[in-house]
């Protein structure tokens, strides 16, 4: 009896320690630093050269009990309208045509949620390009997790891949706090938010498995697959490494499978249009 007692004594202290029904409150937000406006063949390699795409630049607010987190950062705030050549450059400027207004950067994007960047405590970058962390000075009292070679490619690419590092994103960040991870991560122990090594995009690219209490298993591939046609099959147009990238694609394909969950895309204009974006998946 006595031993049953203390038994139980210690799995109660162990639910009481353990954050495994945090996940029963955790809140989704997807949103979106305005569009891109490229060259199809970007995404989808040797398919619809020439044809011009616009596409969404999604980034996402998680509320998670154990602190407020944000995947991705978006295009800069410094980048809108007629600075956008000053600040990205000509010739990318040119290549993408972003728009976006000052409301679509993420820092009104959590305050039409009742969120302030103060209050996020973590900000999890897929990449470092341009459209993905964008805004991440925006973050100063943030720890940011970034895989270290991304980290280090930022600072100082190969030249045959640097076109889409703009180094005014990240060098205001200097002196943040970062989280250099090498490989996977479950941030908070508790399987409800885990960071998944997807390299091949970038050479540091990660993902993001995020457990809802209703809504299931959502992945959030970042770049790893642009869009649908990525996911059965075609190359993406822009990668460091496309072994890596095939690679990285029939990863998260499994988890999907295994957890019967979502894959959510960075730039597909059809899947995001399916999606709430003015409330929370839960």
């Amino acid at each position: 009896m006595i031993r049953k007692s203390i038994g139980g004594l210690i799995f109660a202290l162990a639910l009481a320690a353990h954050p495994v029904m945090a996940a029963d409150q955790i809140k989704l937000y997807q949103v979106a630093s305005g569009t891109l406006t490229l060259d199809k063949s970007a995404l989808t390699a040797g398919v619809d050269i020439g044809k011009m795409f616009t596409v969404p630049v999604a980034m996402y607010i998680i509320d998670h009990p154990r602190g407020l987190v944000v995947y991705d950062t978006g295009v800069s705030a410094e980048a809108i309208g007629e600075n956008c050549a000053g600040y990205l450059g000509k010739g990318l400027c040119d290549s993408v045509s972003p728009k976006e207004t000052r409301d679509d950067i993420i820092d009104r994007q959590l305050q039409k949620f009742g969120y302030k960047p103060d209050d996020v405590k973590y900000v999890i970058l897929s990449h470092l390009h341009y459209d993905h962390a964008g805004n991440m000075s925006l973050f100063p009292k943030a720890t940011h997790i970034v895989q270290r070679d991304e980290l280090k490619f930022g600072w100082w690419p190969d030249k045959f891949y640097n076109v889409a590092y703009v180094l005014k994103d990240i060098e205001k960040t200097r002196d943040y706090k970062f989280m250099e991870l090498t490989g996977d991560f479950d941030l908070f122990g508790d399987g409800s938010l885990v960071l998944l090594d997807t390299k091949g995009h970038t050479i540091g690219h990660q993902s993001l498995k995020v457990r809802l209490p209703k809504t299931g298993t959502v992945i959030l591939t970042g770049d790893a697959i642009y869009t649908t046609e990525n996911e059965n099959g075609v190359a993406p147009g822009l990668t460091i490494s496309l072994k890596d990238s095939f690679a990285s694609v029939d990863r998260l394909k499994r988890i999907r499978d295994a957890e019967n969950g979502q894959l959510w895309f960075s730039h597909d204009p059809a899947q995001y249009a399916t999606h709430a974006h003015d409330k929370a998946y839960e």
